[in-house]
């Protein structure tokens, strides 16, 4: 049973024993000193600080409505899923729907956000064709949640070389930087107004300039509950930027809060940029309040991005906009801008002074929104564990690499792959299982090499489901079966090639039956069971030698084979006779290509190896035999040197004895 969260009028104040006052203080002092990574050395814009700020507008999942029991359905015939205070019609009343309220939680403790006890809505005030009460339901001065914490994985610096960038992968040090959630409300939607041209046309000249046409308005949409992220200003480069609206992408999904496609307009991102000169009076992160204006020079507000990489192309547009101003001695003046994605350029909305004046009021027809204790503590045990968490748990205790560990942590959960609607987004809202990565790594990984499981399933049977059409959450086969494929190979029971065209030859087949009639559970152990008992059969002929001749007959192939490599590859050859062993690997794959991967591979590399040992052997003794010769006949001739060296000097002696007597 869902837990009951109601609407009240007091309750005493309490404060979330996850993230107290004194957390939070600590955490500002300590977020001061590890910001993202430091722009004031970017060579885009060398002795510039860039200041960036995020408000994002995220649809929660299965798109409630705030105030009203209906849905938002966006594929549907328009204004036929509206109810009477969507409409705004007279007398009206609006209802906190129960559910929007519990994802909007989930969301704030995916964030861990201090979640006020008691929040109020209040009533924004300006009048366009898609807001039919004139006025939107937000939360400004009590909202839902404040002071939360999102801790984004750091992207690779610019400039960096590919090799240092792969190293960095794998790096735990300066790993993450936080980005702190000023606070987290709750709001309506619009409806959704289209232009049409050709709605009462313009007859007259005078009219030619308004252009003619009229607007429709879809009421599905007006009502539909959303959640407002507003950070604060800790991001510093467009890439941080990003990576965070990744993140957060990740930990909505994760929770199942929302689906966070932009794609589809289920999340809606609004970017503050200011810039200052490096080595001002104070740096970014410091003070509060007015001060915090003066340190970061002028913000402006670019509207409405709906894609992570507009969001860091409109960031980047607009630093170099300011820069340009600034350093020709012009102001930055605080305005709202559009983003071009044709031109990758920002364009001047309107001024702070054409700004409308809101009018906040409280909403006299809602009470505060109290959440009591026991239903937070509730829904916080339903949390499962975050990406980040489980990230860093596969990196400690599997020891696989970050890239390997981000993978799987990304399964299932249901990323941006274009606009869908129908059955097509029925069947992707079906295969999104936040999640579902780890879990079937972690049980493939039981009692087996963790790397090699991870190795096994991104790399090779993640790639055999893509070519197929299938995906983890509709796998054709589980972590247990897949685990027997790979027991078969570190037995040698089967060569890495046959396992993987075992494994191929089964996704493909599941493929092409379709998910509706994919294989029975267990076929796919089945036929391994089947496959590998026909290959420890002995053969059906001369079964009392079956044994001896089948050696024989393996051994004389694997000759055969070692002769023919080394005939067709001479140059290899050569070299693995001179001791380079890594060429032995080159030659075990042309003899596993040219087996069509039925040869044993580590076979052919003994083989190779001990007959290269062999003929360098024979070389050096045949090298020895011919040195040990040398020395002899090189000895042999220092003695006959000395002989005669001492025959000559006794016939010297004498002679000089004879002269002597005389």
């Amino acid at each position: 049973m869902a837990p009951r969260i109601r609407t009240a009028w007091a309750l005493q104040p309490w404060t979330s024993p996850r993230r107290g006052p004194l957390a939070t203080t600590r955490h500002r002092l300590a977020s001061s000193s590890s910001s993202s990574s430091s722009p004031a050395t970017d060579p885009r814009w060398p002795g510039w600080i860039p200041t960036i700020g995020l408000e994002l507008h995220v649809q929660l999942r299965g798109n409630p409505k705030l105030l009203s029991p209906e849905h938002a359905v966006y594929d549907d015939t328009p204004n036929t899923h509206v109810a009477p205070v969507d409409a705004a019609l007279p007398g009206a009343l609006p209802v906190l729907q129960p559910r929007a309220v519990r994802l909007a939680l989930l969301a704030c403790l995916a964030f861990n956000a201090r979640i006020n006890p008691r929040s109020t809505f209040d009533r924004k005030h300006y009048f366009y064709p898609d807001l039919t009460s004139g006025y939107q339901v937000t939360q400004r001065y009590d909202p839902l949640a404040r002071d939360g914490v999102v801790r984004v994985p750091r992207p690779p610096a610019r400039g960096k070389s590919a090799k240092a960038k792969a190293s960095a992968r794998d790096s735990d040090e300066d790993e993450y930087f936080e980005v702190r959630l000023e606070q987290i409300q709750l709001e309506q939607d619009t409806a959704k107004s289209f232009h049409d041209p050709s709605l009462y046309p313009s007859s007259s000249s005078s009219s030619s300039s308004s252009g003619g046409g009229g607007t429709l308005v879809d009421l599905n949409r007006s009502g539909a509950a959303l959640i407002e992220v507003v950070t604060r200003p800790d991001l510093q480069s467009p890439e941080d930027a990003a990576a965070f609206v990744r993140t957060l992408q990740a930990a909505l999904r994760h929770v199942g809060a929302s689906g966070a496609n932009m794609e589809r307009g289920e999340l809606r991102c609004d970017v503050n940029v200011s810039v200052a000169r490096a080595g001002g009076a104070g740096a970014p992160g410091e003070g509060e309040g007015e001060g915090e204006a003066l340190v970061r020079g002028t913000r402006c507000e670019v509207k409405n991005l709906n894609g992570v990489r507009f969001i860091a192309a409109a960031i980047e547009s607009e630093i170099h906009r300011q820069i340009a101003l600034l350093s020709s001695g012009s102001p930055v003046r605080q305005s709202t801008r559009g983003f071009n994605a044709l031109t990758s350029s920002t364009f001047h909305l309107r001024s702070k002074e054409d700004a409308p004046d809101y009018r906040y009021v409280p909403d006299p027809e809602l009470a505060p929104l109290v959440v009591s204790r026991a239903a937070l503590d509730a829904l916080r045990r339903e949390v499962p564990e975050l990406p980040e968490e489980a990230r860093r748990r596969l990196r400690r205790e599997y020891g696989l690499g970050r890239r390997e560990a981000g993978v799987l942590v990304a399964l299932g959960e249901g990323a941006d792959e274009g606009a869908a609607g129908g059955a097509q987004g029925a069947q992707e809202e079906d295969e999104a299982s936040p999640g579902i990565g780890v879990r079937w790594f972690e049980q493939l990984a039981k009692g087996r090499d963790a790397k090699l499981a991870a190795n096994w399933l991104i790399h090779t049977y993640l790639g055999l489901l893509s070519r197929s059409s299938l995906s983890l959450p509709r796998s054709p086969l589980s972590p247990p079966e897949l685990g027997t494929l790979l027991d078969a190979v570190a037995a040698k029971q089967l060569t890495t090639t046959e396992a993987r065209n075992v494994l191929g030859a089964f996704v493909r087949r599941a493929g092409e039956t379709g998910a509706g009639a994919g294989p029975e559970v267990g076929a796919f152990g089945n036929e391994l069971d089947e496959l590998l008992a026909s290959r420890a059969a002995p053969p059906a002929s001369s079964p009392s030698s079956s044994s001896g001749s089948g050696s024989n007959n393996a051994d004389a192939d694997l000759s055969a084979l070692v002769d023919t490599l080394i005939a067709s590859h001479p140059a290899e050859a050569a070299k693995v006779r001179a001791g380079h062993d890594k060429v032995v690997q080159r030659l075990v794959g042309a003899a596993m290509k040219l087996t069509r991967g039925k040869a044993d591979a580590l076979r052919v590399g003994e083989e190779l190896r001990r007959r290269s040992g062999g003929v360098r052997r024979r070389e050096r003794e045949t090298r020895g035999e011919k040195r040990g010769d040398r020395v002899e006949r090189e000895c042999t001739a220092g003695v006959v040197e000395a002989r005669a060296g001492t025959d000559y000097l006794l016939r010297s002696g004498r002679e000089q004895q004879g002269h002597g007597n005389e």
